[in-house]
């Protein structure tokens, strides 16, 4: 059970479930604590579905670039893996019998699961157009927060296209990290595609870019001013994030990123008391 859980990966499950807190809230809108209830549990499970799927797949990668993992360690077996993740999948659907808009909620997920699934199978194996793909992945607990009646979209909006910018560097920067074990594999990414160099670049840029975003939606009336207190903690880590990527540190890169988008949604919704 411990070589399941850390296949899940409980601290993306967390972060999921911080985001759809955030996105509920910022909406605005009318919500119901069944609703919640199903959205927390249908979160989590997919989550795990595409994390053991995508675990199951990259079993060959992982023995060159994470084989301390479980299923490369050999802690766990490929059938196990494969029970549990069809077992994540049903009670991602089933969660929908206890939300007061079940039809909304299995279509959604339904969706979310095929994408996973397509992701991890075909997508991920497409440079470029697998960050982007994992990026609107990310947001999919903001994007649920749109379904609740009487939303207010524009801040939901914000908080999309933030975490978009900065999921999108940070898988780079994992790509970055994997370079020797996708070139042993035969699996070619955007670094490999483009060097290490433009790579870390872009990803790079991406960040700055979505500092310089920030006055954006204040200029035009979707977010308060106070939403410009959001530069005060991402100027630094964004700063340190970029510094760590020149220095070759890709992990450490990804990690500050992470914890970046973290306190950029934690500001977001600092913004709407101030």
């Amino acid at each position: 059970m411990r070589s399941l859980f850390q296949m899940a990966r409980l601290g993306n499950i967390l972060i999921a479930e911080i985001t759809l807190a955030a996105g509920i809230f910022l909406s605005q809108g009318i919500f119901t604590l069944r609703g919640i209830a199903a959205n927390a549990i249908a979160f989590a499970c997919a989550i795990a579905f595409g994390n053991i799927l995508n675990d199951i797949f990259d079993l060959e990668i992982d023995k060159i670039n994470r084989p301390s993992r479980p299923l490369p360690a050999g802690k766990i077996s490929v059938r196990s893996a494969k029970i549990f993740a069809d077992i994540c999948a049903a009670i991602t659907l089933a969660a929908g019998f206890i939300s007061p808009s079940p039809t909304s909620h299995l279509l959604f997920f339904f969706a979310l699961l095929i994408l996973l699934f397509f992701y991890d199978k075909n997508i991920k194996r497409i440079p470029l157009i697998k960050n982007v793909c994992v990026a609107i992945l990310c947001t999919t607990p903001l994007m649920r927060s749109l379904f609740l009646p009487q939303a207010n979209f524009y801040p939901i909006y914000t908080a999309i296209g933030f975490a978009f910018l900065f999921t999108f560097a940070r898988e780079i920067f994992k790509d970055l990290e994997d370079t020797q074990g996708d070139l042993n594999a035969g699996i070619i990414t955007f670094p490999l595609v483009v060097g290490e160099n433009k790579a870390s670049l872009f990803a790079s840029l991406l960040l700055l870019f979505s500092l310089l975003s920030i006055p954006i939606p204040v200029a035009i009336g979707w977010m308060p001013r106070s939403f410009l207190w959001t530069l005060i903690p991402l100027i630094p880590l964004v700063f340190f994030t970029c510094r760590f990527s020149q220095k070759k540190q890709y992990r450490t890169a990804q990690k500050w990123t992470k914890s970046s988008m973290v306190v950029g949604l934690f500001f977001l919704i600092f913004s709407h008391f101030i």
